[in-house]
């Protein structure tokens, strides 16, 4: 029987960023909406998306270990690989923050068990839905130590 053991908000900076540069069919610009993993630093573009802000229990978020000023180093830096990259553009482009703050993503964490299996903890994205099998490392029988890697 399944059961939530645990629901915890991971922590992202979202940074809205226009760049501009030339590229080979003229001048390009765009706005590009980019997070960064407030924990390991690691950035990707995304779509727009709503935020609902809700009262949550302190001990339910993660802290983040990325500070703002970090943040926007990191997302400025990989918006400007992808025009690069992706754009072909002929230079470096000028970018300019237009917002910026921090957001967190629900993830909840669940035990399961049946009774005639190991039991077994799944991490489940509050968002998607999408989940992925925690690998646990038993110490003395017993479950003492859960690695969860949400960077991906």
């Amino acid at each position: 029987m399944p059961r939530v053991a645990a629901k915890r908000y991971y922590p992202y900076h979202r940074v809205l960023i226009r760049y501009s540069a030339r590229t080979l069919l003229g001048e390009s610009t765009l706005k590009i909406s980019c997070i960064v993993d407030a924990r390991t630093g690691v950035a990707s573009t995304v779509d727009p998306f709503e935020i609902e802000e809700v009262e949550v229990a302190e001990d339910e978020v993660i802290i983040d270990v990325i500070g703002e000023a970090e943040a926007r180093r990191i997302a400025e830096s990989y918006v400007a690989y992808v025009v690069r990259n992706r754009r072909k553009a002929l230079v470096v482009p000028k970018t300019e923050v237009l917002e910026h703050g921090v957001v967190h993503r629900p993830f909840w964490i669940v035990r399961c068990e049946d009774g005639s299996t190991a039991p077994f903890r799944v991490l489940v994205d509050g968002i998607t839905g999408g989940f992925h099998v925690l690998h646990e490392t038993l110490r003395s029988e017993k479950l003492s130590k859960t690695t969860i890697d949400v960077s991906a």
